[in-house]
């Protein structure tokens, strides 16, 4: 399987916290993953990156082999990456797969 979605060495840091410290992740194609981790291990920042709502502050991110910089949750949805966040933002009479084309 070929890797669609890469992130390597990421940063992030607000003010004198470092959410993230060189992290790295993976998606190959067909899979299904789940990112797990202590509360503060930085799972939601890494997910903001990847999802165009955070810019990393270094690093790399490729998809589908390329070099990309991801802008926006906008551009981000043109490369088919989307998030569900836990959020009560939500509409609970839904299912999750419904939530992600709440806007549309």
């Amino acid at each position: 399987m070929s890797v669609a979605l890469e992130a390597r060495d990421i940063t992030k840091v607000y003010g004198h916290v470092s959410a993230l410290d060189g992290a790295n992740f993976e998606v190959r194609t067909g899979e299904v993953i789940a990112l797990i981790g202590d509360n503060g291990a930085g799972k939601s920042v890494m997910v903001k990156c990847l999802s165009g709502v955070h810019h990393p502050d270094g690093g790399e991110i490729f998809f589908e082999g390329h070099l990309v910089k991801i802008e926006s949750p906008l551009g981000a949805m043109r490369r088919g990456i989307e998030t569900v966040y836990q959020d009560l933002a939500l509409a609970d009479d839904l299912e999750a797969s419904a939530n992600m084309f709440l806007g549309r």
